[in-house]
């Protein structure tokens, strides 16, 4: 059973009616009160708080961290997916008045990062995690900050985790070969390993196994997550003439733009020969040719809930603290947006 009113009140010495004030964004209470109340309706975890009511605070600084680890995932191929994650913590920002920076990181050693944050103003941060393993997770643990991390997600980790759901998105891929009549598949996976790709191809081994699909390792091939790479890599596959499913499911677009130009190079029709599906559509997945069919995921829901993470998270931190075994105690949460199969020309029915 959550807190009432009469909880809440008993927990920052004002009557019940001021509290129900605060809460319904009324007047008759001041800003300073209203914030503290609500800071502590967060922190018990009273359920009818709306995000809306997380009090404007021109005062708080958002950070969004953007790391590059090696940058064969972030990098400037990839920039229009970030800037959705950025639009939406914005959006999120925006309601509430909080400062928003972003802070840029390529092929930076985790600790010069963390050393960087470590005096930073900001109140919280937003971290795009996707080059990050779980090992380098434990470096924020230095910091005082509220974290929430973007784009991954560990079973495991101390951090709040707002992620797409890929294991749902593969299965929606597999499905629609499945139901097109494709019983050949293949994937076509990152040689760079991170936990979003890591989830794609157990997706995919479950989603086969769910079909009653066998899993042939020769049709599993690792290229580089690059656009040209991508291309090298498959097309040295593709010139051992070894067999060939009747479609691939790739881990992301920039693979299967790459993999789409070698196949087209070794005179492999897509999709009168071969289907392709992708994950990420972004935007320069309707104009490649054949236009790809791919797994879309609202980056900018993302990026929103993370802020809105965030945000309690800071106010929590804010009220008065209670002790280790209280109820308003908040576990680290896994959240999973899942994504929606978009259709385009790189599939056919056989």
């Amino acid at each position: 059973m959550g807190p009432r009113i009469a909880d809440i009140a008993k927990e920052a010495e004002v009557s019940p009616s001021a509290v129900s004030l605060a809460l319904n964004n009324r007047t008759g209470v001041s800003k300073e009160l209203r914030q503290r109340i609500i800071a502590i309706a967060v922190r018990m975890g009273y359920k009818n708080l709306q995000p809306r009511l997380y009090p404007v605070n021109e005062n708080i600084t958002i950070r969004l961290l953007k790391i590059a680890k090696h940058g064969h995932i972030v990098n400037e191929r990839h920039s229009a997916f970030i800037t959705e994650y950025l639009e939406g913590i914005e959006r999120g920002a925006k309601v509430r008045r909080y400062k928003l920076e972003v802070s840029f990181y390529n092929k930076v050693p985790m600790e010069e990062i963390i050393e960087a944050q470590r005096d930073s103003a900001a109140d919280g941060l937003i971290v795009l995690g996707t080059e990050l393993n779980a090992h380098e997770l434990t470096f924020f643990t230095a910091l005082p900050h509220p974290i929430v991390f973007i784009d991954t997600y560990f079973p495991l980790s101390v951090y709040d985790c707002i992620d797409m759901d890929n294991a749902d998105g593969v299965f929606k891929a597999v499905q629609h070969f499945y139901t097109s009549g494709h019983r050949s598949i293949g994937l076509i996976k990152s040689s760079y390993d991170t936990r979003n790709f890591k989830m794609r191809e157990l997706g995919f081994r479950e989603a086969m196994e769910y079909f009653s699909l066998p899993v042939r390792e020769d049709f599993i091939i690792p290229v580089d997550p690059t656009f040209d790479q991508s291309m090298l890599d498959m097309s040295r596959r593709l010139e051992q003439k070894r067999p060939l499913p009747t479609a691939f499911f790739c881990m992301n677009d920039i693979i299967a733009y790459g993999c789409l130009r070698a196949l087209r190079n070794h005179g492999i029709r897509v999709p009168e020969d071969l289907s392709v599906i992708g994950f990420d559509d972004l935007p320069s997945s309707s104009l490649s040719e054949p236009p790809l069919s791919t797994i879309r995921v609202s980056t900018r829901q993302i990026g929103e809930r993370a802020l809105e993470k965030l945000a309690e998270r800071i106010f929590r931190q804010a009220g008065p603290r209670q002790d280790e075994q209280s109820p308003g105690e908040q576990n680290p949460e896994n959240i999973l947006i899942a994504g929606v199969l978009i259709l385009r020309g790189s599939t056919k029915r056989i």
